[in-house]
């Protein structure tokens, strides 16, 4: 039936944008309280950050279609196993790499820095098949550990490991990689790759700098609260932007690609004529020392509130890096599917006075 209601009214508004009589087009979009035209001109407003802290959910969670291993920018990846063998363990485990994320960014090859790295593996004996959600929060700490290689994704076991017998053996193993600045992308593992493996996990530790960096690739958003005035009430806000400055470093870009930051809970939509003559407006690692970040659904029902208060907030994230770069397509396929692990310090962007939020305003006449 709502199908069927949904067809009607798009025959309708078909019909009446197919008429030569622009009145009844207009009329429709009255009724439904829309826009139609709005000026060019926009209100640009001085603002300030009253609050900041970050978020970030720590929890470790199953691997599903990827996951990694490693640590850089600050952002550790360690790998977890939970194994029942019945008869000897195996003194190899191969891993299998992830085959889209090299095929993205580096031609399909694992690259020579990958190749061999230093690592330390951990383990326990566990009592019982515990269930997904009481296992994934590793109550119990790891007793025996020792240092291993990863070379080209197979890993050679501790012997202290192998000597370990029994009919049935249920064990807790983990995988830390001791090399800096490396990850490892993999894909999920089987049983052709670990014998007796039936369920891998995956736990992030993120360091925090001295200011107010933002990592991507992981579970962390940036929640700001600005302190605000002048806004125009009785207006409808037809588009509106948070304005930042950017630096242009590029330290803390893992794989040398641009990257998006997003507002959460905001569509983001981007004109390819606007991109044309301002370029891409919410990249970080790439030109232009401005971020324009769209705000619009939350500056729309900001303005909508019966009483307008002082101060408002926004969550920002990292998205994943963008592909092509020259590209004016803001779309998925413009951007990895695999995350990178970077991070950027948004102190300069908050500490300063050059924040801003512009706001265009449909026009009444």
């Amino acid at each position: 039936m709502l199908r069927f209601l949904l067809i009607l009214l798009l025959c309708a508004l078909f019909a009446a944008c197919s008429s030569d009589d622009s009145a009844t087009l207009k009329e429709w979009f009255d009724d439904q309280v829309i826009a139609t035209s709005y000026g060019k001109e926009y209100q640009e407003i001085d603002v300030s950050f009253k609050d900041y802290n970050l978020g970030y959910d720590s929890s470790a969670y199953m691997v599903s279609s990827y996951a990694a291993l490693g640590n850089v920018n600050d952002v550790e990846q360690m790998l977890y196993f939970g194994l029942k063998v019945a008869d000897s363990l195996s003194p190899i485990w191969k891993l299998k790499p992830d085959s889209i994320f090299y095929a993205n960014f580096y031609g399909g090859e694992v690259p020579e820095e990958h190749k061999k790295l230093e690592a330390r593996f951990y383990w326990l004996k566990e009592e019982k098949t515990e269930h997904d959600s009481t296992w994934l929060k590793f109550q119990n700490g790891f007793k025996d550990s020792a240092n291993i290689s990863v070379d080209s994704f197979s890993i050679s076991l501790p012997e202290e490991f192998l000597k370990l017998k029994a009919d049935t053996i249920r064990l807790l193993t983990g995988i830390k990689l001791l090399t800096n600045n490396a990850v490892l992308r993999i894909a999920p593992p089987d049983t052709s790759n670990i014998p007796g493996v039936f369920r891998v996990a995956q736990k992030t530790h993120v360091g925090h700098c001295e200011n107010l960096c933002l990592h991507a690739g992981v579970r962390e958003s940036l929640n700001v609260v600005l302190k605000v005035d002048e806004i125009k009430t009785g207006k409808t806000v037809v588009f509106a932007q948070l304005i930042l400055p950017k630096s242009s470093d590029t330290t803390g870009s893992e794989l040398g690609h641009p990257m998006p930051v997003f507002v959460y809970n905001e569509e983001y939509k981007i004109d390819e004529d606007f991109v044309k003559v301002h370029g891409h407006p919410n990249l970080l690692f790439w030109e232009s020392d401005t971020l324009k970040l769209q705000v619009t659904k939350k500056l729309r029902n900001y303005v909508k509130a019966a009483k307008l208060q002082d101060t408002i907030g926004f969550t920002l994230r990292l998205g994943n890096p963008m592909l092509n770069p020259t590209s004016l397509s803001f779309f998925n396929s413009n951007f990895s599917s695999r995350p990178a692990y970077a991070s950027y310090d948004f102190y300069t962007a908050l500490k300063g006075d050059k924040a801003k939020l512009r706001l265009w305003y449909a026009e009444t006449d």
